[in-house]
């Protein structure tokens, strides 16, 4: 059985790094809302500390917050908690970034021709070759043509495969929610 908490913190680590996890795994192991006082309080680090780490996980959808006012101060206080249950839709959102990314690549593949070095295999567009004469700008070797297809084709299956995963997700995302 997977452990929900053990991977959402890990997807967080993997996408904000180790620093960061330490506000996460606090708000996982209380288990209800907490301010950003306590949590630094808890940690034993500084209030701007903590706020920065909140906002980074925010920003990504790992935790939200409800904010109300002081009667005495008038300042906000913010309660922040882990949105656990969007864990799917965190990683739906990496998915299309990837594929997004996966997608311009393959439209730089398919719009350049490319000329490869047979000392170092450094490849280089067409116009780099042009500027080079041809030539290597590091060994001096003089470049050949190289056929991309084999990374267009990689590329191809890649993104058949992440808009597969994405469909498939989202029709189970919005079967759960009927």
């Amino acid at each position: 059985m997977v452990n929900v908490e053990e991977l959402f913190t890990n997807l967080a680590k993997s996408l904000l790094g180790d620093d960061i996890v330490d506000v996460l795994e606090v708000l996982l192991r209380k288990g209800t809302e907490m301010t950003d006082e306590e949590i630094a309080n808890t940690l034993n680090i500084k209030v701007n500390d903590v706020r920065k780490k909140l906002n980074l996980l925010e920003e990504q959808g790992f935790v939200s917050y409800r904010k109300t006012r002081d009667k005495d101060s008038g300042w906000y206080i913010y309660y922040w908690k882990p949105n656990i249950e969007q864990i799917n839709e965190i990683l739906l959102s990496r998915k299309r970034l990837i594929l997004d990314k996966l997608r311009i690549r393959l439209e730089y593949e398919r719009n350049n021709t490319f000329f490869i070095c047979p000392q170092d295999n450094a490849r280089y567009s067409f116009e780099e070759a042009f500027e080079n004469e041809f030539k290597c700008p590091k060994c001096g070797s003089q470049l050949s043509y190289y056929d991309s297809d084999k990374i267009k084709t990689f590329l191809e299956q890649k993104i058949r495969q992440i808009e597969e995963e994405i469909e498939k997700e989202t029709k189970l995302g919005a079967n759960k929610s009927s």
